[in-house]
């Protein structure tokens, strides 16, 4: 094999990923990838990102993946390079992020004798991927397999269950790319321009069983004392076709931020519940029926909540995924929209047969909000006095990245309604790394990002900072400063009088200047000590272009003040 036989089949490569629909390819640099990176340069359909760092530049790749629900692709070279996707890569086969991590490698005869930054790539990402493939290295009777595999690839990570796919990429010296000089390499070169043209890329569709969605309908026809819960749900969630089926049941809707129903307008005939988590088990009202849309709520209260119905009916429409921790539910896998759209089919309920069950949950919502209005006016410094502001001043049509731990749910201390905006979440694994790469990533889509992290969940993704520098839209990034990974001092370890080692192991305060660090990235900077200030910045921060850092510091036992305060609220009577 020449070196421009390699440089055809890459050059093959990249237009294929552009026939297939990629636009935004991510790379990361190195030697073994130089004749991949050349043929992606040469292709102009393609937008490419230069990230250093592979784990920041798979975040990135995973956020604009996530915001525009269209795979992204990223290339590295052989060696641990391609280690450090893996964490992104959970995350997407978690979450059902289509992406496609293309990795370089050594040919085969180099494999296992000791050859410099060579690692066996074979199952490198586990049941993670929803496919692996080894291209094979380049060969002239192999451009039209090749072509179809990527091609399959795409369609594999695309549907119906999305998530992650590997393609391997063995390549041999010269990786310099070159020009077809042999009559032969002439031919071929013109072989591979016929292969070229568009590829409709048609994902099989996950269908709903048409009997479980009767059996469903029949449930909820016969059962007015039911509830719906939303938990994250993708970006682009059909928002209509839930409200209407809330509507159709006269069950009232507890949306939690990311299932894109809490924020934004709320049609007529729907009653939304914004402070469920504030009602003590022993006051809210106990359905009979629950309707889960998308993953496992967050809430705090939601584990006991569940325990506590007995033999309550529980139905989840969980898309491609089993979300049923408690194994008590009956799950109906399949697109949701095409669920809910079955369901929308249901007779309107009797207003006469849901009243008295909506009152009970209205009158639980109201007094549960002025308790909350309570508990926040007297913790000011507290991150939801901080979210509150800073929600507020988010404009229609930004996106709004929320972190995980104590952010994912002291948003849902926030009211809901208001402009409509999409809110992106990390849960597919729930964990703290990449949340900036990720937020700058989601800023593809086109439309201004708000990112809110906690002080240590900053820490951990430094290097995201740098990964900031190609955000394509405003990106602003909001750091709660509580000193630490405050959530701990919720959790029963928090009474284990570990002493010392609470605050060292598990506090783990980062004990910086998140202002500080971001100006010396290169990053707009602004400390913001109190609510008003915040939303201020923010504000200005989503109207600029770039990146701002907004470092807001916040009470150390604010978040679960204010909780337990509402909660008590409740209990002593708070009325409108």
């Amino acid at each position: 094999m020449s070196a421009a036989v390699q440089t055809i089949w890459c050059e093959l490569l990249a237009a294929t990923l552009a026939d297939a629909g990629i636009a935004t390819c991510v790379i990361s640099p190195g030697s073994r990838s130089t004749p991949l990176v050349a043929a992606l340069a040469g292709e102009s359909r393609l937008e490419l990102v230069t990230i250093i760092d592979e784990r920041a530049a798979a975040f990135f790749a995973l956020g604009a993946a996530r915001a525009t629900g269209k795979p992204a692709a990223l290339v590295c070279t052989s060696g641990t390079a391609a280690a450090h996707y893996l964490p992104a890569l959970v995350e997407a086969s978690l979450a059902g992020v289509p992406m496609i991590a293309i990795t370089a490698d050594r040919p085969p005869e180099l494999l296992a004798c000791g050859a410099s930054q060579t690692i066996d790539q074979i199952d490198l990402y586990g049941g993670f991927v929803r496919g692996a493939f080894d291209l094979g290295a380049p060969a002239p009777q192999a451009l039209r397999g090749m072509r179809r595999t990527i091609v399959q690839a795409i369609t594999l990570a695309s549907g119906p269950h999305p998530g992650p796919v590997h393609l391997e990429v063995p390549l041999r010296k010269p990786l310099e790319p070159a020009a077809p000089s042999t009559d032969a390499e002439h031919a071929l070169a013109r072989d591979a321009v016929a292969l070229h043209g568009a590829v409709p890329i048609a994902p099989p569709r996950l269908a709903p069983d048409a009997s479980a969605i009767t059996a469903l309908a029949e449930a909820i026809s016969a059962e007015p004392d039911g509830v719906i819960i939303a938990g994250a749900l993708p970006a682009g969630f059909p928002r209509e076709a839930a409200f209407e089926v809330a509507r159709r049941t006269g069950y009232p809707l507890i949306a939690e931020a990311p299932s894109q129903l809490r924020f934004g307008p709320r049609p007529d005939g729907v009653v939304v519940i914004d402070h469920a988590d504030l009602v003590p088990l022993t006051r809210r009202p106990a359905p009979k029926l629950v309707l889960q849309l998308g993953a496992e709520p967050v809430a705090a209260s939601w584990p006991a909540w569940i325990a506590s119905l007995g033999t309550a009916q529980r139905w989840v429409i969980g898309g491609a995924t089993w979300a049923d921790p408690e194994g008590t539910a009956r799950v109906i896998l399949g697109e949701p929209g095409d669920v809910l759209a079955g369901l929308t089919r249901i007779e309107r309920r009797s207003t006469v047969r849901t009243s008295a069950w909506l009152d009970t949950w209205r009158d639980a919502e109201a007094s549960a909000a002025i308790a909350a209005a309570r508990a926040i006016e007297a913790a000011p410094t507290s991150e939801v006095a901080v979210l509150r502001a800073v929600l507020a001043a988010v404009p229609a049509g930004a996106a709004v990245q929320i972190g995980n731990s104590l952010p994912i749910r002291v948003v849902d201390h926030v009211p809901g309604g208001g402009a409509p905006r999409t809110v992106l979440s990390q849960r597919g694994a729930a964990g703290i790394d990449g949340l900036i790469a990720s937020a700058a990533g989601a800023t593809r889509a086109g439309a201004p990002v708000l990112l809110v992290l906690g002080d240590v969940s900053f820490a951990h993704d430094l290097g995201g900072l740098l990964a900031a520098r190609c955000a394509s839209a405003p990106l602003a990034i909001l750091v709660i400063d509580n000193r630490g990974g405050q959530i701990f001092a919720g959790l029963p370890v928090a009474k284990a009088k570990l002493g010392a080692a609470f605050e060292r192991h598990f506090i783990t305060a980062p004990e910086i200047d998140p202002a500080v660090v971001a100006a010396a990235l290169g990053a707009r900077a602004v400390t913001a000590t109190s609510p008003a200030a915040a939303a201020t910045a923010v504000a200005t921060a989503l109207a600029t272009f770039g990146v701002t850092v907004i470092h807001a510091p916040v009470s150390v036992s604010g978040a679960h003040d204010v909780r337990r305060n509402a909660i008590e609220l409740f209990a002593r009577g708070a009325t409108p």
